[in-house]
């Protein structure tokens, strides 16, 4: 078929007729359920687990010279659980020290259990106002990991210094019931002050200096102890005896009184990937008032496309031919590294993608060092994608903030580019002409999952307005 090119004059026009359109707005407070469309959002009636987290101190000896050690079953879960030591409070300004004995009697797939130094307010993969030791569980072997998060949720575990790469990960061993011996160290002064990780696990050293930034955003901890890996998983069994912690010694040969936390529980556990939990919900995180829309989010493989979801309004088609505004509260009740949320206009038809084709809006996502940006992101009908790579940093403190989304097709030299604001920090991500050449076709909007592999995010969206159609 022939192509008509329209003079140029009426193709300007064109474009200035629809931009001077009346925009229609959706406001909405969720003080009542909006019943959007929703896919995949919600647990079904089979989903979730049955899981038994059984540890603490008990009489066995796996790994100790006599009767009288701490540990038993972990499941990896979202909901915390620990046993713990009580402690002065501690810092990332404080030299750290513990040595002990240790043995795996079992660990099955995707399984993780941690000790070592933590806040009892923590929640969250990777741990927030942490420094630990963390056994790795894959199908009855494991490897050793150390790690650490900040109390802004900034994390590492292996980073380059001098200009040599810093492994924190050990060999495989069997989960064989072996016993093993260990030291985990933390020297503020170390890496000419950064701060440096050391683990000497059966005679041999691995170190890690931390992130430049990370021991001045600091740390606080309150307790020592083993603590769940908390992300959807499955059981490891370890024990710990003998164990030197900071200068002091705990032999375990009889009931420590410890702390314990959900550690001698059995219970159903449906937070777990792929299962989402998010729509409309009767609570007030991120507004004033009750009523708002959000929930659990999991970041989901490319190769399981069938896992991803959404929760949204149904719109007029809407394209990068007119301007667009959203804006609203947002609060971040929780999240582990490597999550990612998208908010903003799609199409239903082309929903999956990371950002799927036809997406204009915001990303909640970053990298492990930062914790999560608040940022642009786009992708046109022919996939082109566009995301900044920074923006206003949101943490999972439940804390209200106030959002805008704006698409200006006029800015950027007649381009277009998406402005987006979280309070009073403002970025902008410019339209590349041959992104604005594919266009896009809106149909929706709301709240899609992320698809590249990863964790969990708990978002929630209040008090929103948005464009959802165009007045004739």
């Amino acid at each position: 078929m022939a192509r008509i090119a329209l003079p140029i004059v009426f193709a300007v026009g064109l474009l200035i007729a629809l931009q001077s359109r009346a925009a229609d707005i959706s406001i909405l407070d969720f003080s009542s359920d909006p019943q959007w469309e929703g896919r995949n959002n919600i647990p079904g009636p089979e989903a979730g687990r049955d899981i038994t987290q059984d540890f603490g101190w008990s009489t066995t000896h796996f790994c100790g010279k006599g009767k009288g050690e701490i540990g038993g079953q972990l499941f990896r879960s979202l909901t915390p659980c620990y046993y713990a030591k009580p402690i002065p409070e501690k810092s990332l300004g404080d030299i750290l020290t513990v040595s002990g004995t240790f043995a795996v009697t079992h660990s099955e797939g995707g399984s993780g259990v941690l000790i070592g130094w933590f806040n009892s307010a923590s929640r969250g993969w990777r741990t927030p106002n942490s420094l630990a030791m963390r056994i790795d569980g894959e199908s009855g072997k494991f490897r050793i990991f150390f790690e650490y998060g900040t109390r802004h949720w900034m994390t590492g575990s292996g980073q380059t210094f001098e200009g040599i790469y810093q492994t924190t990960k050990t060999p495989m061993f069997a989960a064989d019931g072996t016993r093993h011996s260990f030291t985990l160290s933390y020297d503020p002064a170390g890496a000419n002050g950064q701060g440096e990780m050391l683990l000497l696990l059966d005679g041999v050293t691995y170190r890690a200096p931390l992130d430049p930034g990370h021991k001045a955003d600091g740390a606080m901890f309150d307790r020592f102890g083993v603590f769940n890996q908390q992300i959807a998983g499955e059981a490891l069994s370890v024990y710990f005896d003998d164990l030197e912690i900071d200068g002091g010694k705990e032999s375990f040969d009889s009931e420590p009184q410890w702390e314990g936390k959900n550690n001698r529980t059995a219970f159903r556990d449906t937070a777990i990937r792929p299962v989402h939990n998010f729509g409309y919900r009767p609570t007030n995180v991120a507004g004033g008032a009750p009523g708002e829309i959000g929930g659990l989010m999991w970041r989901i493989e490319s190769m399981r496309p069938e896992e991803s979801a959404y929760y949204a309004a149904p719109t007029q088609q809407l394209t990068l031919d007119v301007p667009l505004r959203a804006c609203g509260k947002v609060s971040m009740a929780a999240a582990a590294a490597d999550s990612a949320v998208l908010i903003g206009w799609f199409n239903k038809d082309t929903f999956i993608g990371a950002p799927p084709a036809h997406f204009l809006g915001i990303l909640i996502e970053g990298p492990s060092r930062i914790g999560h940006y608040f940022r642009p992101a786009f992708c046109s009908s022919d996939g082109i994608r566009a995301v900044l790579q920074e923006g206003p940093v949101i943490q999972p403190d439940s804390a209200s903030h106030a959002w805008t989304l704006e698409y200006d097709p006029a800015a950027n030299d007649g381009t277009g580019a998406i402005a987006v604001t979280l309070d009073d920090q403002k970025v902008t991500l410019d339209i590349t002409p041959e992104a604005r050449k594919g266009n896009a076709a809106f149909n929706r909007f709301g709240m899609l999952t992320w698809n590249r592999g990863g964790h969990f995010v708990e978002v929630y969206v209040d008090d929103l307005s948005f464009t959802s159609g165009l007045t004739p």
